[in-house]
């Protein structure tokens, strides 16, 4: 029997906070009132994403399992407008939200209240072959006492895809985005990161060929950062221009399905690191080429498990003596759980290679684990709660970041057009060693109005 591979697609919200002794007294009441009154949620979702793209999308979803987020509410889901052969799905989120700890520093911590503004659109094909999608979204933050820290993110993206026969498809993606940096990061102190934004153009083209029991994938794309300058509270400007960097990478995957559920994969990455300008003057950058090996499988078992699980090695040589070249283990896991058709148990797990910023550190290992559960507790209220943890390990040095995090919320759907959600999150952060940036926590919360087509 020949298994049916699909894609499948995950997007991760930015999550939202809250605290502040008697504001976080007057946040809890006002969300505590609001799920006695009226059960809302929100996807307080954990961003763990890298700076740079995945290498492939997730392969797999064999379409042996709903998750409570993926399930269909008829009654609940959002028409779109048709257009012909495509549809529109248009999609506003407002709402407020309080953070106890602004600049994440707990040496001069301070408080206030924002407004958001997250407009999206989507546009799909509704052709029996071939898809094309365009999408945007933005993301507006406004504090109302340290404007400082006000945020005008967006993210710009098509995508298409084309069917040659039956066993070939090719698809070509092209985004360009304006982001602010996770605190959740090693490759610049966390208190300037809350800081930093920066563009990103990606460009990718991947072909799949499938043809029975097997799947061959060979990807490309090219990733460029430009960061800007960091403005503190104080009025200085921390320049950001030796980030800047291109990134060309070449990704192969191999794929043989044992059985309809169970696959195995072999995958092999190049990575081509360019900076545009010197560390500093004088001083070369951290140009680089890196290697991963990685093998494992695939699996989409009914009505009890899907995920994948790899492990393999990862090397990266710098093309100055100055860094030292590093290798190492190489792990990526994403496991989906289902212990009942209302509760979905998910856990991540990955150890990966990054570039640093800070100091004289040419890189660091990243080492994330992540749990989230999802309930339905009515049909139209979704429950879910979220917890991180994350170090980053600096090559050739001692200093190490540790990072705890955790987030819950909920979202209640109150028609087909309107809904509500509310998210909550904390997280610390435990340094050790210099240049790292200050042990700060934080306490956030965010309560929105959703309104769909």
């Amino acid at each position: 029997m020949v298994t049916r591979f699909s894609r499948s697609t995950l997007l991760l919200k930015r999550p939202s906070a809250v605290k502040g002794k008697s504001a976080k007294r007057l946040l809890s009441g006002l969300l505590l009132g609001c799920i006695a009154t009226v059960p809302t949620m929100a996807h307080a979702q954990i961003e763990a994403s890298p700076l740079v793209p995945a290498f492939l999308p997730d392969g797999f979803d064999k379409g042996r399992n709903v998750s409570v987020t993926e399930r269909p509410r008829p009654e609940y889901d959002p028409l779109g407008v048709n257009l012909g052969g495509f549809k529109l799905f248009p999609k506003v989120e407002t709402g407020v939200g309080y953070s106890d700890n602004v600049y994440l520093t707990n040496g001069n911590k301070e408080g206030d209240g924002f407004a958001v503004f997250n407009p999206s659109a989507r546009l799909r094909s509704e052709w029996d072959r071939h898809q094309v999608q365009l999408q945007a979204a933005g993301a507006f933050r406004r504090f109302f006492n340290n404007s400082v820290r006000n945020e005008d993110a967006f993210n710009l993206g098509a995508l298409g895809r084309l069917d040659v026969g039956n066993a070939l498809s090719v698809t070509g993606e092209a985004q360009y985005a304006q982001q602010f940096e996770t605190p959740i990061t090693g490759d610049v102190a966390s208190n300037l990161a809350v800081l930093s934004q920066y563009e990103r153009d990606f460009l990718s083209l991947r072909g799949q060929y499938g043809v029975g029991q097997g799947r061959l994938i060979l990807a490309a794309d090219r990733s460029h950062f430009s960061f800007d300058p960091i403005k503190l509270p104080s009025g200085t400007v921390i320049d950001q221009e030796n980030r800047d960097r291109t990134l060309h990478r070449v990704t192969g995957q191999a794929e043989y399905a044992v059985t309809p559920s169970v696959s195995f994969y072999g995958q092999v990455n190049y990575t081509d690191t360019n900076y545009d300008t010197n560390f500093l003057p004088g001083i070369a950058n951290r140009d680089s080429d890196s290697y991963r090996a990685i093998a494992g499988t695939n699996f989409d078992l009914s009505g009890l498990v899907r995920g994948t699980l790899g492990v393999g090695y990862a090397k990266r040589n710098f093309n100055s003596p100055l860094y030292k070249d590093v290798d190492g283990l190489s792990v990526e896991a994403k496991v989906e759980y289902f212990p009942t058709e209302l509760t979905t148990l998910g856990v991540n797990a990955r150890r990966v290679i990054e570039d640093s910023n800070i100091g004289n550190i040419n890189a660091y290992f990243d080492n994330r684990f992540s749990l989230r559960v999802d309930h339905e507790l009515l049909r139209n209220l979704v429950l879910n709660a979220i917890g991180e943890y994350a170090q980053q390990d600096f090559i050739g040095s001692a200093r190490k970041t540790t990072f705890y995090r955790g987030s819950g919320g909920a979202r209640y759907f109150i028609n087909r057009l309107l809904g509500l959600q509310l998210q909550m999150s904390y997280i610390k952060r435990d340094t050790t060693g210099e240049d790292l940036g200050q042990t700060f926590d934080e306490f956030r919360g965010q309560l929105t109005l959703v309104v769909q087509r």
